[in-house]
């Protein structure tokens, strides 16, 4: 499934809009330097960290989308980030773990 759909099925906030990209596979996490180290290329990321970093994970490790869970926010510099790189940014009500299972059951992944 592409980002759109997800964010369109799973009723996401949309923060800011990028490639279209298919969603691979799912990471969950918040310490950057394991993210870098794990997660898969094309996945959707669920983190609630929210700060410009974020952006520059996102771009060194490919990643489909950025899912921001527990109502979390952009703060305005990695919102900025995120449109100037053209990096999916979504938000989610729910913490890491159910909107994991919902990306999952959504995606098929």
């Amino acid at each position: 499934m592409n980002v759109r759909g997800l964010a369109e099925r799973a009723g996401y906030t949309v923060f800011c809009e990028g490639e279209d990209r298919e969603i691979e596979s799912g990471y969950c996490g918040d310490f950057l330097s394991n993210i870098i180290s794990r997660a898969p290329d094309a996945c959707a990321w669920l983190t609630v960290m929210n700060n410009v970093n974020v952006a520059a994970v996102a771009t060194l490790i490919d990643c489909a989308c950025i899912i921001l869970c527990e109502g979390v926010e952009p703060d305005e510099a990695l919102k900025n980030r995120a449109q100037m790189q053209s990096i999916w940014l979504l938000g989610a009500k729910e913490n890491v773990f159910e909107e994991s299972k919902r990306v999952a059951a959504v995606c098929g992944v």
